[in-house]
């Protein structure tokens, strides 16, 4: 497929996708609100695929995901949450996952199956290695503990597997970055990754690891401030390898659901600060994936670098009010309700959508999304509802 520099999405449109995201990434207007549809888990029962074939077969994934976007499209920003590899995706996101097909049913969605694989010695491994590698070292000493592909496997065989699962991915990924620019979209995700201290908490399991937020504190902001400079330095690597100059960090456990403000000011911001700057000066867009209630996080965010940084949100954090509390420094992004693309009508979400760009997208610097992954059992007339509306309400007025 040969790129298409400069294609617009609408007729209508002054600016190409690219364009558009690095404008409200900076905080402008630009010519209108962008869209990006989180889709995964969605696609199979969309086209009727069995979910474990379309979990393992990347030819049924790209047909699927082809399938809804010519079904419900267009969008700006296609999310490329499509992991070839099992073992890839438990070394990236630390969890270990049940896969259908294999532990689960044919056509359930994959799920986490939280064990604690961490142990507290581990904080003291980790502050015994040095800078380099140190967070590529600790993933690969824990990932037999917890991935079902990785159990009793040698290092000798682990590191050849990994490697070739990365370049199978690789090609995965430049197959669609050729179709997004095409179709001109933009591709979401360069890299993806757990932020130390979430990952502490997901390794560690909740109870343990906030019995560490209390026992042994400063060992948990130390461990994962070692980690911090080669967690940065190996998502920047392969976000260029890959050809996309964004980094999804996820931050799925230091919110206020899980820790105080007090907590992740002092043990969580440290190394996500580190994180942050690093993929920055690296000319790189982070994304923040801050699932939780972050509202009273929102002072120490600040700290961060403006206009340089897009913010994740869920339903759990009011996106209203963080327009008025970081607004004018991060680039907000979502956050259509679950519950709406699931159980409400195309005119309820419309007009959600509707609202969500006259007040969340005002002066710019908003992308229209879910909060999370679209909900798989969505009703496709609701998400079609969701891609028109920044056709019908998302153009800014033209400025001479």
């Amino acid at each position: 497929m040969s790129a298409q520099p400069g294609r617009k999405i609408y007729p209508e449109d002054t600016m190409t996708a690219e364009e558009r995201l690095a404008a409200v990434v900076r905080l402008e207007q630009p010519d209108r609100v962008p869209l990006s549809m989180m889709l995964y888990y969605y696609n199979p029962f969309h086209t009727g695929h069995d979910m474990s074939e379309y979990m393992s077969r990347p030819e049924v994934y790209r047909q699927a995901s082809r399938k809804v976007y010519e079904d419900l499209g267009p969008w700006d920003i296609y999310y490329n949450i499509n992991p070839i590899s099992r073992l890839l995706y438990s070394f990236a996101m630390m969890m270990r996952y049940l896969y259908p097909g294999i532990e689960l049913p044919d056509n359930e969605m994959a799920q986490v199956d939280e064990i604690e694989y961490m142990k507290p010695e581990d904080y003291d491994a980790i502050l015994e290695q040095g800078y380099t590698f140190n967070d590529l070292r600790f993933r690969m000493r824990m990932l037999p503990r917890f991935c079902n592909d990785a159990e009793g496997v040698s290092p000798a065989r682990l590191w050849p597997a990994m490697a070739r699962d990365f370049f199978l991915q690789r090609r995965f990924w430049k197959n669609d970055l050729d179709w997004c620019r095409q179709k001109g979209l933009v591709m979401q995700i360069g890299m993806q990754a757990e932020m130390p201290v979430d990952l502490f908490s997901m390794a560690r399991t909740v109870v343990p690891f906030s019995l560490d937020l209390f026992d042994r504190p400063e060992k948990v902001r130390r461990a994962s401030m070692r980690l911090a400079p080669s967690f940065a330095d190996f998502m920047i690597r392969v976000a260029r390898l890959m050809g996309t100059p964004r980094v999804q960090c996820y931050c799925h456990r230091t919110s206020n659901s899980f820790i105080s403000p007090r907590q992740f000011e002092e043990l969580a911001f440290p190394s996500m600060e580190e994180i942050v700057c690093r993929i920055i000066d690296a000319g790189m867009t982070p994304i923040l994936h801050c699932d939780g209630d972050w509202l009273k996080n929102f002072p120490v965010l600040r700290r961060l670098p403006a206009k340089k940084i897009i913010l994740q949100l869920d339903g759990l954090t009011d996106i209203y009010k963080a327009k008025e509390a970081i607004g004018d420094h991060m680039c907000i992004f979502g956050d259509v309700p679950a519950d709406k693309l699931v159980l409400g009508s195309p005119e309820e979400v419309d007009e959600t959508c509707h609202r969500l760009i006259e007040e969340v997208g005002k002066g710019g610097g908003f992308i229209l999304a879910g909060g999370c992954e679209i909900p798989y059992n969505a009703k496709p007339e609701n998400l079609k509802a969701m891609t028109e509306s920044v056709r019908k309400h998302g153009y800014y007025p033209s400025r001479s």
